[in-house]
């Protein structure tokens, strides 16, 4: 089964890109253009230490926002339908996951279903209730990797009586498209730290943390170990941690830079 990339950009690369988009258009799809941007994230602080970018990562992102300039089809929903789309399926979210459950779920029960059972005629999500300005993470039944929610397409109820949404993966088409299972793999996307909030991490904690192997860079869920607290120097944060990868439990020591954690609820 082939594996997608799991590249995740960063809250400011995002929006230099979205601002690209507004004032360039498509040209901003133009390979020079895209290995030039690439370069200038490459350069940026915040990646030290981080697998560099590929002008075709970036390429792709953008291409994510021009669904008529893709030979991917079907078309990408437009952005009023999006926004629909995504709405709804927050409500799913909500209507499933009470925030106990969200910081128990792992304690729980972290296994992907695949038995569907009997299930509902799939619906699409066309109302618009009060949820705006979340964005969601979904992990993968194909590697149990994390990736960020383009849109969810529609929905299912199981014959359990669980929901499943349909998710577009943020820069992936419809051929990545996959059902997730509300409960257990769709969340509010995680919290990419600072050197200064080092200490919001701590034994125990349940963090997102980006693994880099020779075939794959992707993010899963790890739990701390140990705590390594270092002197900060003109690098940022110098603390070293031990985490658990939840999928596989391997462990590894690593920077700050590689971790993200997850939102709290008030």
């Amino acid at each position: 089964m082939e594996r997608r990339s799991g590249v995740r950009f960063m809250p400011a690369e995002i929006s230099r890109m979205e601002k690209l988009i507004k004032n360039k258009k498509e040209r901003v799809l133009d390979e020079n253009f895209c290995q030039k941007l690439a370069e200038e994230f490459n350069c940026s602080p915040a990646r030290v230490g981080s697998k560099a970018l590929h002008a075709v990562q970036v390429q792709e992102w953008l291409r994510h926002k021009f669904p008529a300039s893709t030979v991917i089809p079907p078309p990408l929903p437009t952005r009023s339908e999006e926004k629909a789309l995504a709405s709804q399926a927050s409500a799913l979210v909500s209507e499933e996951k009470t925030p106990s459950s969200e910081e128990n779920a792992l304690a729980v029960d972290t296994s992907i279903s695949n038995d569907e059972g009997e299930v509902s005629p799939d619906l699409p999500i066309d109302k618009l209730p009060e949820t705006e300005d979340m964005e969601f993470e979904a992990r993968s039944a194909k590697d149990f990797a994390w990736y960020d929610v383009a849109t969810f397409l529609a929905y299912r109820k199981l014959s359990s009586g669980e929901f499943e949404v349909r998710v577009r993966f943020q820069g992936y088409g419809a051929e990545e498209d996959e059902w997730i299972n509300v409960r257990k793999a769709i969340r509010l996307q995680s919290i990419p730290l600072e050197s200064s909030e080092c200490r919001l991490i701590r034994k125990g904690d349940l963090v997102l943390c980006f693994k880099e192997s020779n075939d794959d860079a992707l993010h899963f869920d790890a739990h701390v170990l140990e705590v390594q607290r270092k002197q900060h120097d003109i690098r940022g944060c110098r603390c070293v941690f031990l985490v658990e990868y939840d999928h596989d439990g391997t462990q590894e020591r690593v920077n700050l830079r590689r971790l993200s954690r997850r939102p709290k609820y008030a």
